[in-house]
């Protein structure tokens, strides 16, 4: 699931886009829906996300300083016939000049809408918070690359059950607790953007459990595979997690 949400600035964007990063955890514990692989179950919340890593362009994203950067990124990449256009950039989080948007791309396949719905506004209450702070005169943090690296394996191994490194000092946090804390800082831009309900939504789907969960809760039950994959299609029908229980 890809979500784009519009940004006023390159610069803007540029920032946003890595400021995101240390969200990621937080984003595919919540969507993870591929513990299964050629027939097998990994022990991974998402397979998708670690097998997508062996792309040179897919994974996680570089941390520009500046639009310019990017720019040079590009350049060198489709000069020496690497890519063709931005569209080959498979970063979790990237900015799309085509669109003027920040793309979170780091998500499983959902299969009910209203999880869907939940990934979307939590990705534009979230930049919207973003984008106020810098209007506010902040700066961004810029979170450590081995932190980010690090948090985004536990939660595509671990899924919701994944303890995240907050600081420097290898502290963890629950990610239910950091998704419940994410919920509280941006709701009230939730709010005014009148998407609040689906935001608050993640702290349901957290409870219930990602679709990694209800897959393996099946399997667990006596179920094939291939009845997992009906379950997921009756889900998409329904909107109704019950109908994997």
């Amino acid at each position: 699931v890809h979500v784009h949400v519009g940004v006023r600035s390159a610069e803007k964007a540029i920032a946003i886009a890595g400021a995101l990063t240390a969200y990621i955890p937080h984003f595919l514990a919540l969507s993870a829906s591929s513990p299964y692989w050629m027939g097998h179950d990994t022990g991974l919340a998402s397979a998708r996300s670690k097998v997508f890593e062996g792309l040179p362009t897919a994974g996680l994203p570089y941390v520009m300083a500046d639009w310019a950067e990017f720019e040079q990124f590009m350049t060198t990449l489709m000069c020496s016939q690497s890519i063709s256009s931005v569209r080959e950039v498979w970063w979790d989080i990237r900015p799309h000049p085509n669109f003027g948007t920040v793309e979170l791309r780091i998500c499983d396949g959902l299969p009910r809408l209203c999880e869907v719905a939940t990934v979307a506004a939590l990705s534009q209450s979230l930049v919207e918070w973003m984008d106020g702070l810098i209007d506010r005169g902040h700066k961004l943090p810029s979170p450590r690359q081995w932190v980010v690296r690090q948090n985004k394996w536990k939660a595509a191994r671990h899924g919701v059950d994944a303890d995240l490194i907050v600081d420097e000092g290898g502290a963890l946090r629950p990610i239910r607790q950091a998704i419940d804390a994410l919920v509280e800082e941006v709701m009230p831009v939730a709010r005014r953007l009148e998407c609040g309900e689906e935001v608050d939504h993640a702290r349901a789907m957290v409870e219930v459990g990602p679709s990694y969960l209800r897959q393996r809760r099946l399997v667990s039950a006596g179920a094939s595979l291939p009845e997992v994959v009906a379950a997921m299609a009756d889900e998409l029908r329904s909107d109704d997690p019950r109908t994997a229980d």
